[in-house]
């Protein structure tokens, strides 16, 4: 307990529906934390892509530019580390090994990177998680499944493996998002992080808002696919498949989970 968890996330082209990066704010927002340390952008940026914003205001301008931010916080007892910023477009390895140097100092129980993508699954059913880990019983502990992925990467797996190379505990967390409804916001994405970030850190972020904001969502879906039977038969062919390849043993895991999850955050 003395000893904090790091949670991770980016934004830009590993963020599907902004869930990871809006999950680390929530964990942010519940612990109160407060900048600790930032690594500039003008080294790991490319600003054409990654822009500035500017605010102008009684004649003042701001400039404000690109950069990771390091926030520190506690919940319940329980120190927490929330890092947050763009995915950097130059010198990753570089990038990693800086933002890992000034977590080192840190002491932390283990770093917990988050990811969202695009694939294809239904908005009806439980978002899946997939974990990239190197305990095999941590899967099956998080009701989640093992990440099987070859093809272009981003921050997220790369600090991971950074990570683990340098003697962390690093934990990679990925929420599949419906890729026809992958904008943001997504709370289903969101929530789903957040109970196994729970499951994993004890780190519990009241969830009533989401809930709420959940069923508007999926209602907003359901409406759209009343218009557009052929993206419903879409969906319905989603269901059918999800329904048949997910395991029995992964099914019940997942029910358990988010039950606990439910019981632990009524009323909150």
């Amino acid at each position: 307990m003395d000893r904090p968890w790091v949670v991770v996330a980016f934004s830009g082209w590993n963020d599907a529906g902004s869930a990871a990066t809006q999950a680390a704010t929530l964990i942010a927002k519940y612990s109160e934390a407060k900048t600790w340390r930032t690594i500039g952008g003008e080294e790991f940026h490319d600003f054409r892509q990654t822009r500035p914003a500017i605010t102008v205001m009684n004649d003042v301008e701001i400039v404000n530019w690109p950069c990771t931010t390091i926030r520190v916080g506690g919940w319940q007892g329980q120190p927490i580390v929330i890092v947050t910023g763009p995915e950097p477009s130059l010198r990753w390895r570089t990038y990693c090994f800086r933002l890992l140097r000034r977590l080192r100092k840190l002491k932390p129980a283990g770093l917990v990177v988050l990811g969202a993508m695009a694939t294809d699954v239904a908005h009806t059913r439980q978002l899946p998680v997939m974990v990239s880990t190197t305990d095999p019983d941590l899967v099956s502990a998080l009701g989640a499944e093992k990440l099987e992925y070859d093809g272009p990467t981003g921050i997220p797996f790369v600090l991971v493996t950074e990570a683990r190379r340098h003697d962390f505990n690093a934990i990679g967390l990925w929420v599949g998002v419906p890729q026809y409804a992958c904008e943001s916001p997504c709370p289903p994405a969101v929530q789903s992080l957040l109970v196994r970030i729970e499951e994993l850190t004890g780190i519990a972020v009241p969830q009533a808002g989401l809930e709420e904001d959940k069923r508007e969502w999926v209602g907003a879906i359901d409406e759209a696919l009343s218009e557009h039977p052929e993206l419903a038969e879409y969906v319905a062919a989603l269901e059918t498949e999800q329904d048949a390849t997910l395991p029995e043993g992964l099914t019940g895991d997942v029910l358990a989970v988010e039950f606990q999850s439910y019981l632990r955050h009524r009323g909150t």
